[in-house]
């Protein structure tokens, strides 16, 4: 389990140091809290694969804030349900093993799409209306616009994954808008994928939307099917890349 990282959250020292020990001998980095403030604190100083908390240390708040503050899992320690025991150090450290392995096995396409939030952008209302229809479906989170205004608004709004795009708009050509979206997110560091699906299905038609920056390129005569594959794979490509990102190790601050 090299490269994972731990942190455990007790009011007792001498019961967070056995924690640690009986991880470290599986090959985690853990580091210890005595509460909330502490655990707080560490999280802010580079991420964790697993938070490990006594319930009632934290209380209900200060787990909100622990989840909150980090994209983390949380195992809670205690009684209650859904919570483990914690009188069995070795049972603990063998959820915690199960639980990161879990964490850092590749998404499922259901896990892929529930976490979608996706911008469509199209003229035809019955259109947007049934993607919108397949994609929530399949667990996404659907905005629509109906034109450049509406859709630049929406990614404004800032959370978006990926954005399908009609290649035939009025007033604007969906190639224009897919550059002006390409430097939307450049300027801004942003990550959402521009798809562009169109009825002009040709090699032509191809180039000249990747050229504008498009990601993909989806014909309307393809099945859904198709669309949902090819939407899978930037997704997937997409989390990758940001999951990775927020396992390095962020800088110290400066003095």
């Amino acid at each position: 389990m090299n490269g994972l990282r731990t942190l455990v959250v007790m009011g007792s020292r001498t019961q967070g140091l056995l924690l640690k020990l009986l991880l470290e001998e599986r090959g985690v980095e853990t580091v210890c809290a005595d509460g909330v403030e502490s655990a707080l604190a560490e999280i802010a100083g580079g991420p964790r694969d697993l938070l490990i908390v006594e319930g009632d240390l934290a209380g209900p708040a200060g787990l909100a804030e622990l989840r909150a503050r980090s994209d983390a899992t949380v195992m809670v320690l205690g009684r209650g349900e859904g919570e483990q025991d914690p009188s069995d150090p070795k049972a603990v450290v063998e959820t915690a093993c199960a639980l990161m392995e879990r964490r850092g096995a590749p998404p499922t396409v259901p896990e892929i799409f529930r976490r979608a939030r996706i911008l469509i952008v199209d003229d035809s209302a019955t259109y947007r209306e049934f993607l919108r229809a397949e994609l929530e479906q399949e667990g996404c989170a659907v905005t629509a616009a109906r034109n450049a205004d509406e859709a630049v608004a929406a990614l404004a709004g800032g959370g978006l994954d990926c954005v399908i795009l009609d290649l035939v708009m009025p007033g604007t050509s969906g190639t224009q808008l897919c550059e002006r979206f390409d430097r939307f997110r450049r300027q801004r560091g942003l990550f959402f994928q521009i798809v562009i699906l169109t009825s002009q299905d040709d090699e032509e038609q191809l180039m000249i939307s990747l050229n504008a920056g498009a990601d993909d390129f989806v014909g309307k005569g393809q099945t859904m099917d198709v669309l949902k594959i090819r939407l899978m794979a930037l997704l997937r490509r997409k989390y990758f890349v940001e999951d990775h990102l927020m396992r390095l190790p962020r800088p110290a601050p400066s003095a």
